[in-house]
């Protein structure tokens, strides 16, 4: 009993950082060439940007990303494994869900925001600027791509934050003498873009890229919040082949083969079966409290709930009228941005364009979602559905792309030259079909600079500038990690998602030969070093 519930701690715990740390955070990478932009060009980061404090000292420490106590789990287990206990044999589960809560706050307590969304316990964002220190010359004729980058504190409301953007914004215009900037949002920044768009119109917007958009919801948040969670052993499969659990790789593909083999005989159906009755049925006596004690206060976060599960999730969040009551200032500033932003925002995106400014979109994709979905095969860039982050495309699943029916209706229908060249993705539905790029292999939590090539042309070329233009930016485009640069995709290199087809007698000779090789480590003399 006490391992069970020291893992489910521990499981819950890493779910929360992971989540906080690691899935929004905007990891940089390598430089690639550029040439950069004619215009300057406001990139608006996404979410997980370092927070502190002072200490009674006047020190400053780091608060974010958050940090897991060493010994914190065990103490945890130790002090609850009581009350796990009762609730597995009763299933009544609102009393661990305190406990829960209860170690959750220990860890978030300080970045927490208050009932009222406002930031407390004197938490900080350390950057800044100052106006006089913005380099406004360009350089070699160009404005470097990602030269004047924005960044805010993203657990507040995203208009909180485009207020201050409209400051930088107007800064920027000043010191480069230029009337109108092109703005890029990526992930949570397109919220807090679109929200400076709708608050402030785009009168000094020439063009506006959507990155990785979270614009119409982030799956993990939506799901999440909405206590619409199933763990799916598929997708666990799957998922495992996508992270690295080990820094040794022979103990990494053991693990991942032990995983596919457990899973191709039922083991995994088994287990997930068990959790997923516990989430179905006792979610809200033990979540809701969880929730609120880490990221329920955010409405940053809250704007990344897209509108199927929206209200919902305010249900199972704010669970009770004395919660709603309590936090009725926190839901009227969250309301405010879902319905005035991210539900209008379709509507929004096609004035703008109307008005002559150069909306477009780049979507990332080739990865599974995090497997809490029933929707677990959805095409991703782990985070963010196709379907969301491109504003409407259709897609295939991950493990099967369109069948022939749908193509020879597409290609009756004259879409067909919308379609990806691996069949997953059918950009013709999109808000904006022409104006829509796809680059396959990137994760959501990387951001390569290989793609400022693709960005530079778009602010570059203007409204006239298409997913037809140029053969070298098509529709569908490849990264390629090794040599950091994007590519066409075509049937020659489509394929590089073939590490979730993996069988049963594939994992299991895998599986064995990760076995032998670490019985043969542990038994094999290591040579003495040389004599010196």
């Amino acid at each position: 009993m006490s391992k069970l519930f020291k893992r489910i701690i521990s499981v819950v715990l890493c779910i929360s950082v992971v989540i906080s740390a690691f899935i929004f955070i905007d990891f940089p990478g390598t430089a690639a060439a550029s040439d950069g932009t004619d215009i300057p060009l406001i990139y608006v980061q996404g979410s997980g940007m370092p927070l502190f404090v002072k200490d009674e000292n006047g020190e400053e420490q780091e608060v974010y990303p958050v940090k897991i106590p060493d010994g914190f789990v065990e103490k945890t287990v130790k002090e609850n494994i009581g009350i796990f206990a009762k609730a597995v044999l009763t299933q009544k589960w609102e009393e661990f869900g305190n406990a829960l809560g209860d170690a959750l706050s220990e860890i978030y307590s300080t970045i927490s925001l208050d009932e009222h969304g406002k930031t407390q316990n004197g938490v900080y964002l350390r950057w800044t600027w100052n106006k006089e220190k913005l380099n406004g010359k360009k350089s070699h004729g160009k404005y470097p791509t990602q030269r004047f980058t924005f960044n805010y504190d993203w657990r507040l409301d995203p208009y909180e934050n485009a207020e201050i953007m409209h400051q930088y914004i107007e800064d920027v215009r000043e010191v480069t003498g230029a009337d109108k900037v092109a703005l890029s949002g990526r992930c949570l920044g397109s919220c807090v873009t679109m929200a400076y768009m709708e608050k402030y119109n785009a009168e000094y917007i020439s063009d506006y890229i959507l990155y990785a958009s979270a614009l119409d919801g982030a799956t993990q948040c939506s799901r999440c919040f909405a206590g619409n969670m199933y763990i799916d052993p598929d997708g666990v499969d799957r998922f495992m082949y996508d992270i690295q659990l080990s820094e040794d790789d022979v103990t990494n593909q053991l693990i991942q083969s032990f995983v596919t083999v457990f899973n191709k005989t039922y083991g995994l159906d088994i287990t997930c079966a068990a959790i997923n009755n516990v989430l179905k049925k006792n979610y809200l006596e033990f979540m809701p409290q969880a929730l609120m004690n880490s990221y329920g206060t955010f409405p940053g976060y809250w704007s990344m709930v897209n509108d199927r599960d929206y209200e919902r999730a305010k249900d199972t969040v704010f669970h009770g009228e004395d919660v709603k009551e309590k936090y009725a200032d926190l839901i009227s500033i969250i309301d405010n941005y879902h319905y005035n932003v991210q539900v209008k925002s379709n509507e929004l995106l096609k004035k703008f364009a109307e008005e002559g400014v150069n909306v477009a979109n780049i979507t990332k994709y080739g990865y599974q979602t995090y497997p809490v979905t029933t929707e677990a095969d959805m095409i991703t860039d782990n985070i963010c559905s196709v379907y969301d982050a491109s504003k409407g495309a259709t897609t295939a699943t991950l493990m099967q792309g369109f069948d022939d029916n749908y193509i020879e209706k597409a290609k009756l229908d004259g879409t067909y030259k919308y379609i990806s060249p691996d069949l997953q993705i059918d950009a013709s539905t999109c808000l904006f079909p022409e104006k829509t790029w796809f680059v396959k292999n990137i994760i959501h939590k990387t951001f390569p600079k290989a793609v400022n090539r693709l960005i530079d042309a778009i602010v570059n070329n203007g409204s006239d500038f298409t997913v037809f233009s140029d053969p070298e930016l098509p529709q569908y485009m490849l990264y390629d990690k090794d040599a950091n640069e994007i590519t066409p995709l075509v049937t020659e290199n489509m394929n590089c998602d073939s590490r979730y087809h993996v069988t049963f007698f594939e994992a299991f000779k895998k599986m064995w030969k990760c076995i032998f090789e670490l019985i043969k480590r542990k038994f094999q003399p290591s040579n003495p070093a040389p004599e010196v």
